[in-house]
């Protein structure tokens, strides 16, 4: 498939994936009140995660028929990661309580055939942003090592590897919400010589760029991560030394740590269903018939899956 048949078969999908969307009721995380912003030792953190078996059943249903539809060949070696809400690591408000992402790891995988791989207690509240409710790259590696390990995959030792930080502070999301001043956070992100080497195939745009996008940084810094909110995306990864594949559905959490994934994968692709209809899928990218695929999903999207198509 040429490219510009690939885009425009990309955007008429994406286009009823919009008019489908339109028909899907939106659901309030909590019954009678938005979210809570809080502060707690510095750190701002949300009520949007409460446990909800509702949410989740439907994200077994919407995860369950993307993985029956695409992924039943015997070459398919499939993985679920759950990435913790910030407010796990916290004393939530008294009312509250955080969803644990051990608990809804379990339960989803549970009911799809999928391996699960523990990362929450790999982390702590230190490897999240202050301000925002993202996890912070450059805190990643033991995430990124336990993944490749559980998929069999040799990632490349930190020696080439350089740390850079983006320009101003970084106000996250969180910035201007809460009651308590918060610190300003610093946006770092890793690179070596192999990320540098790295293509990015935007389906959309059909355009080609790195793993970090410093022009869409400057509106929105955390953008900076494979350039934000994008539905579907290829890396190729020609100092790879193999010709593995991996393919990730993800949520946002996934845009700073698929780089450091990236590093031991020929090619990988990563794939947002919040953007781009699971239905949809076939009609845009032709998955080869042996990969690892990986769900790796926040606590929040889950308890409140409404969002996944």
């Amino acid at each position: 498939m040429n490219r510009w048949i690939e885009r425009s078969v990309f955007l008429l999908a994406a286009a009823a994936m919009v008019i489908v969307a339109a028909a899907i009721p939106t659901r309030r995380v909590q019954e009678d009140t938005q979210p809570e912003v809080y502060v707690y030792r510095g750190y701002a953190a949300a009520t949007d995660a409460p446990w909800s078996e509702r949410s989740l059943d439907f994200a077994v249903k919407r995860l369950g028929h993307l993985l029956e539809t695409y992924f039943t060949g015997e070459g398919y070696r499939r993985y679920l990661a759950v990435v913790p809400d910030k407010a796990q690591f916290t004393e939530p408000p008294e009312g509250y309580a955080p969803a644990g992402a051990r608990e809804t790891a379990d339960y989803l995988a549970q009911r799809l055939p999928v391996e699960e791989i523990g990362i929450a207690p790999l982390l702590s509240l230190e490897d999240y942003y202050r301000t925002d409710p993202h996890w912070r790259q450059e805190r990643l590696h033991p995430v990124a090592q336990a993944l490749a390990d559980a998929m069999g995959v040799s990632l490349p030792d930190t020696a080439e590897e350089s740390l850079h930080t983006l320009a101003g502070e970084f106000h996250g999301s969180y910035w201007g919400k809460t009651a308590e001043p918060l610190a300003a956070d610093v946006l770092s992100y890793i690179t070596s010589p192999l990320l540098d080497g790295c293509a990015v195939y935007d389906y959309e745009t059909d355009s080609t760029g790195g793993v970090y996008d410093l022009t869409a940084a400057e509106k929105a810094p955390y953008d900076l991560f494979l350039s934000g909110s994008k539905a579907l995306l290829r890396i190729e990864n020609p100092a790879a030394g193999n010709d593995r594949t991996l393919i990730v559905f993800r949520d946002s959490f996934g845009s700073s740590l698929i780089p450091l994934l990236a590093q031991g994968y020929g090619t990988v692709y990563a794939v947002d269903i919040r953007y781009l209809a699971t239905d949809a899928l076939a009609r845009v990218v032709t998955f080869p018939e042996e990969a690892d695929v990986l769900l790796v999903y926040s606590a929040t999207v889950l308890q409140n899956s409404v969002t996944l198509k």
